[in-house]
C-alpha cells in the first residue's frame, strides 16, 4: 500500500445518534468496548498503512489522545488533524482542509465503519482499472429489528434514517460505476443522463447496495476540490458527480502538436477550469483517448474516458456502518463473534477482573469488560457490559449495551436499551428499548419504553 495514503474521517458529530453522542464524539462510542473508531483504524493497520491521517473536532482531541494509544498498535503513527467545532465541514470540506498532507492517491474511511474487508480488492480494482475514484459497496445489512419486522408484519416499524437507500447502477464486466445517488438526495425521480444511455442503453439500478464510505481517490481529485469549494459531501456530491461525468464529452480538444509530438489544448469556450483540467494524464493516454472509438470493455482500462469510476462490491463478510442507534446496537450484537477475527487471536468475552456471583449467568454472547461486579442471580443475554460497571442482584440484560461505570440497583430488567457513562438506574426500573443518556438517573420503579433520557429530559420515539 505505499502508494496510498490514508484518511478517517471522524469530525462527525454524530446527530442521528443522539443521545448516545451528546458527551461523547461518535467516533469514540464502545463497540464491543473498544471505541468505534478502532475498527477502520485496525483495517489499515492490517492492510500495511503506517500512519493514518485522523480529521477531529477541536474539542474532542483531547479524548482521542487518552483513549487510542491504549488499545491501538504503538508502532503505528495517528496523525491528528483538528477542524474548529463551529466549522460545519462536510467531508469533501475535510478533505480540502488537510489538502497539503496528501501527496499520492488516498484511501478515505469513514470512522463508522465496522467491516473485515481486504483492503486490496478495492485497490486491485483502484489499480487495474486506472480509476478515478473507486468505493466499496456491501449488501444493506438487515438489523435484527428489520428481521423482528419481517417475521411480524402487523408489529409496529420504528421509522428512521436507515430506511433510505442508495440507488446504484454498476456494469459488473468492468465494475464500473454507472449510477450513484442517495434516496436522502433525491426528488421524486430518478434522473439518467443521455451520455450514459448511448454508452448503455439498458442498466440495472439497485437499492439493496450501500455505500460503505470506503473510497479510494485520485490526488489530482483533491487538488480539483481545493479549486472547486462548492462541493461539500464526497457521498452525496463529489461521487454522483464524478460518476455523471464520466461519459460526458470534455469541452476542450486535445489536438497533437506535430512539431513535438506531444498535445496542445485547444479552447471550445472561456471560463472557470473544469474537472478536466485537473486529469493528470500524459501525452501518449490522451493521444490514444482522441484517436479510440474503442469502447474499453475488452481490456481493464476504458481511453475513452478520462473520468473513470469503478467499485468493488463484498460478496461475503460483514459490513456495516454504525452511524444510527438501530445500527449501533447491531454493530454491539454482533460484534461478540467477529472480534477474533478482526484482531488475528482469541478473545476473553469475560475479562479476568471481572467479578460474577457463583448463582449469575452470563451467556457466551455477550461481553464483560474489566472491574465489573455483578450480583446473585443475575442473567445477562446478548449485551455488553463496559468497564467498572455494577450491577445488582435480580437483575435482567438482554440485547443491550452498558457502556462505563454504570451502577444498575437490584431487581432491574434491561431489554434492547443502551445505558449511557456514569448512568443510576435505581431499584426495580423496566427499561425496553429506550437509551438512558451520559450520567442520567432513572428513579426507582420506572417503567419506560421506547424512550431516550437525557438529565431531566425525556424523548418518547413511540
Amino acid at each position: 500500500m505505499a502508494e496510498f495514503q490514508a484518511v478517517i474521517m471522524a469530525a462527525g458529530t454524530g446527530s442521528r445518534m443522539f443521545p448516545l453522542t451528546e458527551k461523547i464524539p461518535k467516533a469514540l462510542l464502545p463497540v464491543g468496548n473498544l471505541p468505534l473508531i478502532w475498527y477502520p483504524i485496525n483495517l489499515l493497520d492490517k492492510a500495511g498503512f503506517e500512519e493514518i491521517i485522523i480529521v477531529v473536532l477541536d474539542s474532542a482531541l483531547p479524548r482521542f489522545h487518552q483513549l487510542l494509544p491504549i488499545v491501538c498498535n504503538p508502532k503505528l503513527k495517528l496523525d491528528f488533524v483538528t477542524i474548529p467545532d463551529d466549522a460545519d465541514m462536510g467531508t469533501a470540506d475535510s478533505l480540502r482542509y488537510i489538502k497539503d498532507k496528501i501527496e499520492k492517491d488516498v484511501f478515505v474511511v469513514s470512522c463508522d465503519l465496522v467491516t473485515d474487508i481486504a483492503l486490496h480488492h478495492l485497490a486491485d480494482i483502484h489499480r487495474s482499472h486506472d480509476a478515478t475514484v473507486s468505493a466499496f459497496l456491501a449488501p444493506v445489512l438487515q438489523t435484527s429489528a428489520d428481521r423482528e419486522f419481517a417475521n411480524n408484519p402487523k408489529a409496529k416499524k420504528k421509522t428512521d434514517n436507515t430506511d433510505q437507500h442508495d440507488y446504484i447502477s454498476i456494469d459488473s464486466r468492468e465494475s464500473r460505476l454507472l449510477f450513484f445517488a442517495s434516496e436522502a438526495d433525491l426528488d421524486e425521480t430518478l434522473v439518467i443522463r443521455k451520455p450514459l444511455l448511448k454508452r448503455y442503453p439498458c442498466i440495472n439500478i439497485v437499492k439493496n447496495l450501500m455505500d460503505a464510505h470506503l473510497y479510494i481517490i485520485k490526488k489530482w481529485i483533491v487538488d480539483y476540490l481545493a479549486e472547486n469549494k462548492s462541493v461539500s459531501s464526497i457521498k452525496g456530491e463529489l461521487i454522483p458527480f464524478l460518476v455523471n461525468k464520466q461519459f460526458q464529452k470534455n469541452k476542450k480538444v486535445n489536438n497533437v502538436d506535430p512539431k513535438s509530438g506531444g498535445t496542445v489544448v485547444e479552447e471550445l469556450y472561456s471560463g472557470r477550469p473544469d474537472i478536466y483540467d485537473f486529469a493528470k494524464e500524459d501525452d501518449i493516454m490522451s493521444y490514444t483517448r482522441q484517436l479510440s472509438s474503442w469502447s474499453g470493455t475488452l481490456t481493464d482500462i476504458d481511453h475513452t474516458n478520462s473520468i473513470r469510476c469503478h467499485t468493488y462490491v463484498m460478496e461475503n463478510g460483514i459490513c456495516l456502518r454504525t452511524n444510527t442507534v438501530p445500527l449501533y446496537m447491531e454493530a454491539n450484537r454482533q460484534i461478540p463473534k467477529l472480534l477474533p477475527g478482526f484482531t488475528g487471536k482469541e478473545i476473553t468475552l469475560v475479562h479476568p477482573l471481572a467479578t460474577i456471583k457463583p448463582k449469575s449467568q452470563v451467556g457466551n454472547d455477550c461481553m464483560v469488560d474489566e472491574s465489573v461486579s455483578i450480583g446473585e442471580k443475575v442473567s445477562i443475554k446478548k449485551s455488553v457490559i463496559g468497564k467498572h460497571t455494577v450491577i445488582g442482584e435480580r437483575v435482567k440484560i438482554s440485547n443491550s449495551v452498558i457502556m462505563d461505570h454504570v451502577t444498575i440497583m437490584e431487581g432491574c430488567n434491561i431489554q434492547g436499551s443502551i445505558i449511557c457513562t456514569n448512568a443510576h438506574i435505581k431499584k426495580n426500573v423496566s427499561l425496553k428499548d429506550c437509551q438512558v443518556g451520559d450520567s442520567h438517573t432513572i428513579s426507582e420503579g420506572a417503567d419506560l419504553k421506547g424512550e431516550a433520557l437525557i438529565a431531566e429530559q425525556m424523548m418518547n420515539f413511540e
